[in-house]
């Protein structure tokens, strides 16, 4: 393990997929997206489908209105593109991850030590934020949870497009969850194996912890961050008394 500094925190903030979950975001994307338009084939071409759930999603990541919660954001845009009333578009997202969501669990796999990182974390009394991306709606969060052997009672906050108003990697995003569970940014540590959307967390004032299993090298430059190891590494962080 990498380690510039050292502090006393409140909080632990980690992502899902990739760190407590085995999956693969760049495999998986593809066979959820093939999964969702299959839904809309009926009144969209799938090329077009995917073209706007892409546009639509990039307008929600880049939102700034502090008054409008991600999923408003992306809704109001998707339907707007496609020329589908909200009313029957919600149906059939709903209906998809009730019932055609739980088939990708093929995708997904629990991770050795993301069991003994909730339980180390509660015994050091952490606050304890899953902070996956709010791209999906609970019921899609929940369900990749529990592919991991997670569930929402493990944790205090989980960010889903419901309950957040700014993505990854935007500062706000960090901020917005400081703020939910009332800590100072200096407070809260992220963890998480993506160099852009986990590492920004420092941009809001945060410690962070780039879980190096399965990383996602989406930024140009060097990685920089504060400590550095797999999740064993992590439970073993925590353990110590961070």
């Amino acid at each position: 393990m990498n380690k510039s500094k050292t502090n006393s925190y409140r909080a632990l903030l980690v992502d899902l997929d990739g760190t407590l979950l085995k999956l693969d975001i760049e495999k998986f994307i593809p066979a959820y997206i093939e999964a969702l338009s299959t839904r809309f084939v009926d009144f969209i071409e799938k090329e077009e489908f995917i073209r706007h759930l892409f546009l639509a999603t990039n307008v929600m990541i880049h939102n700034d209105d502090p008054n409008k919660k991600n999923r408003t954001v992306f809704y109001e845009e998707f339907c707007r593109r496609i020329g589908k009333p909200y009313e029957l578009i919600d149906l059939i997202v709903e209906d998809f991850y009730r019932s055609d969501f739980p088939g990708l669990s093929c995708w997904g796999e629990e991770h050795p030590y993301a069991r003994r990182l909730i339980e180390s974390a509660r015994e050091k009394e952490l606050i304890l934020v899953l902070a996956t991306n709010p791209l999906f709606p609970p019921a899609a969060t929940h369900e990749r949870m529990s592919w991991g052997g997670l569930s929402k009672e493990d944790f205090d906050l989980v960010t889903t497009m419901n309950n957040m108003h700014f993505c990854k990697p935007k500062p706000e995003y960090f901020l917005e969850i400081a703020a939910k569970i009332d800590c100072s940014p200096e407070q809260c540590i992220m963890a998480g194996n993506d160099t852009l959307e986990d590492l920004s967390a420092a941009e809001a004032g945060m410690a962070t912890f780039l879980v190096d299993e399965m990383i996602l090298h989406r930024a140009g430059s060097e990685p920089v961050y504060d400590f550095r190891g797999g999740l064993k590494e992590l439970v073993e962080f925590v353990e110590s008394g961070l």
